[in-house]
């Protein structure tokens, strides 16, 4: 499935036929929500841990993000997890989000437009899913991932952040801009007012989007110039110092059509041939350098911690040995999830081989789930038989004995 969520020419009927689903009926996730309430599974341990993370995760979500970001994911049935990223939404760019499910099962996929909102303008429960956010401001956006309960998943992600508009020289690489934005002109007399892009003479000058050409003509300044306009509310986009103009005003032209031939008319002249190119919103011309600038596109590997993706570890830290299970693995960091419930990142796992010279207390009747007094039995030890110590903190060992693992308290 490919959505594209707002454009220039259409931001609201766009955004309103992609989203209809969580305006006018409850989300997928809502769905699921009211049928847990239904069944009573809200008031269990699970559904209650279950829904607290869908929501808390929100409250703080994966700030991290290095574009192009991938990410593995592995949700384990018996510990209800959800994850959260937060990317920091340019209104020059364009984000493409990619999420796949390698088991039999999906997984809830929700995007917030932002950090209060209250209803996603994505929702699907879904194995494979691509789609586009573009929108008209700076922001901060959301990305939910959370499996149903008691269900093994396997998930990738990847989030490629990209210029909105494509670049204007055919073949043209960002090593061609030699003159940018704010440089004086005329000795100070005026400002440059767009980027300018060196090439051949009759290198093709492309449409950076679809769009009407909607003025054709030749000025002392620009030379042969094309304007586009973007849209029935976006900008003009205005192409200068042509050799030859190859479209007619009132043409409509697609993305990567071709508009003219790279020359140096008008006041580039006595310059090398190159376009010039700008951008005019609200009769104002904005820096277009960034909605042109390329950007990496396809995510470098996953750290090699994905190895130990879904499974438990032990590890040293301040506290002493403790288990934590490896949620997630990215290209720069490592998700996971230690004895507390705490989700945290970490660049490298500090792997315990540690030999530890332990016994448990001689009292001790069942393992327990956490290492405290009032921790929950969750299975019968045997302190007179063979039991392995894999950790320890304070006045508790962690240990396993018939394929159980718990806290008990040390001797």
């Amino acid at each position: 499935m490919m959505i594209k969520i707002g454009t220039y020419c259409s931001i609201f009927f766009v955004f309103f036929f992609a989203s209809c689903k969580t305006l006018f009926k409850k989300s997928p996730y809502q769905t699921y929500v009211l049928a847990l309430k239904n069944t009573g599974l809200d008031k269990t341990s699970m559904g209650k841990q279950w829904l607290s993370i869908g929501e808390n995760v929100l409250i703080k979500p994966n700030g991290e993000l290095k574009f192009p970001f991938r990410e593995e994911i592995f949700f384990r049935q018996e510990k209800p997890v959800a994850i959260a990223y937060q990317i920091p939404y340019k209104k020059s760019s364009k984000i493409k989000f990619s999420i796949s499910s390698a088991g039999q099962n999906g997984v809830f996929v929700d995007l917030f437009e932002s950090l209060e909102a209250k209803k996603s303008l994505i929702s699907e429960y879904i194995k494979d899913t691509s789609f586009i956010y573009e929108n008209n401001r700076d922001e901060i956006i959301i990305l939910r991932l959370q499996p149903q309960l008691l269900i093994n998943e396997h998930v990738i992600v990847e989030i490629v952040d990209q210029p909105k508009l494509g670049f204007p020289v055919q073949n043209g690489k960002n090593a061609d801009i030699k003159s940018f934005w704010g440089v004086d002109r005329e000795n100070g007399l005026r400002k440059h007012e767009g980027i300018d892009i060196f090439n051949k003479r009759g290198t093709p000058i492309l449409a950076v989007e679809d769009g009407i050409i909607n003025n054709v003509k030749i000025t002392n300044l620009g030379g042969k110039v094309v304007w586009q306009r973007i849209g029935l509310m976006g900008p003009s986009i205005y192409y200068a110092h042509l050799d030859s103009q190859l479209v007619t005003e009132g043409q409509r032209v697609r993305k990567g059509e071709v508009l003219g031939l790279m020359g140096n008319t008008g006041n580039a002249y006595s310059t090398s041939p190159h376009l010039h190119f700008g951008i005019y919103a609200s009769g104002e011309a904005i820096d277009p350098i960034d909605y042109v600038f390329k950007k990496d596109s396809v995510p470098t590997k996953v750290k090699s911690e994905s190895k130990y993706l879904g499974e438990e570890l032990m590890v040293t830290d301040k506290e002493g040995v403790i288990p934590i299970n490896v949620i997630a693995v990215s290209t720069n960091n490592i998700t996971v999830r230690d004895y507390k419930g705490n989700i945290f990142q970490n660049d490298k796992l500090n792997i315990s081989n540690q030999k530890i010279k332990l016994f448990a207390d001689d009292d001790m009747k069942y393992f327990l789930d956490e290492p405290a007094n009032n921790g929950i039995a969750i299975g019968k030890f045997e302190p007179t038989e063979n039991y392995k110590v894999l950790g320890f903190v304070s006045s508790f060992i962690y240990l396993e004995q018939k394929n159980i693992k718990g806290w008990v308290l040390k001797k």
